[in-house]
C-alpha cells in the first residue's frame, strides 16, 4: 500500500512538472502538418496577407496593449525645474539653491508657481500664496531654516 501512494504522489508531481514546463517538445508531433514557411513581399504585411486585403483593419488595435501603459510620473526635481523654466535665470537659480519651502517643507515648484518674497532685505522662495502669512508672522523662525 505504501508503494503505491509513492507511486500516485511521483505521477502527480510529474504531470504537475510537465504542465508547468511543457514536455519540451518544440516540434509538432506531425511535421507534415505544420504550415508551410510563407514568404513574405513587398505587398504583404506583418501577417503575411496582401495589404490591401484587410480594409478598415485597424493597427492601433495591436498596440493596445502599448496604449495602456502609462507613463512614468514626474519626479519631484523634474517638476521643479519645468516649473522654474520660465524664470528669469537669477530667480531660477536662487529658487534652486533654497530648494524648499521653509513653511510647507515642500519642493519648489511641485505644487506650482513659488512665490518670491522680501524678508528683511532677503529673499525668501515659498511654495504658495498661502504659506505668505506665516512666513511674515515670524520670520526670524523660517529664515533661520533656509540660512543653516
Amino acid at each position: 500500500m505504501a508503494i503505491f501512494k509513492w507511486t500516485l504522489s511521483f505521477a502527480a508531481i510529474a504531470v504537475v512538472a510537465v504542465g508547468l514546463t511543457g514536455c519540451g517538445n518544440s516540434q509538432p508531433s506531425n511535421p507534415d502538418s505544420a504550415s508551410p514557411a510563407i514568404p513574405m513581399s513587398d505587398d504583404m504585411d506583418h501577417e503575411g496577407m496582401a495589404s490591401d486585403s484587410h480594409e478598415g483593419h485597424d493597427h492601433a488595435a495591436h498596440d493596445e496593449g502599448a496604449a495602456a501603459v502609462k507613463p512614468a510620473a514626474k519626479t519631484d526635481m523634474e517638476k521643479m525645474n519645468e516649473t522654474l523654466a520660465d524664470f528669469s535665470e537669477e530667480d531660477r537659480k536662487s529658487a534652486l539653491k533654497q530648494h524648499f519651502c521653509p513653511i510647507s517643507g515642500e519642493m519648489l515648484g511641485v505644487m506650482g508657481k513659488p512665490e518670491k518674497v522680501d524678508v528683511n532685505g532677503q529673499t525668501v522662495w515659498i511654495c504658495c500664496d498661502g504659506c505668505k502669512d506665516k512666513l511674515l508672522a515670524d520670520p526670524e523662525k523660517y529664515l533661520a531654516k533656509i540660512n543653516k
